[in-house]
């Protein structure tokens, strides 16, 4: 099973979001995931790596809803939560 599709179909949602969190995974393996989501779209959407100072990190789809196609006003949908803290 490829990581991209399941990423993006999965059904599990909170205001639109993806409600997927992970223990660990590297921040190399982080961009690299990036990258490969781009290609399985396509270049259709950007996708970016949010890092915080405890080595967490999260993934966003940028520009996955249109200006106030959302109720809350996101434009950018959260794919993927990396718990790294030590």
């Amino acid at each position: 099973m490829q990581l991209e599709p399941f990423l993006l179909n999965h059904k599990g949602e909170f205001n639109g979001h993806k409600d997927i969190e992970l223990n660990y995974m590297t921040l190399d393996d982080g961009i690299e995931l990036c990258k490969s989501l781009e290609a399985y779209t396509e270049d259709e959407y950007m996708f970016t790596l949010e890092l915080f100072s405890d080595g967490s990190f999260s993934i966003f789809q940028k520009d996955y809803w249109k200006e106030g196609e959302h109720s809350l006003d996101h434009k950018d949908r959260l794919i993927l939560s990396v718990d790294n803290r030590v």
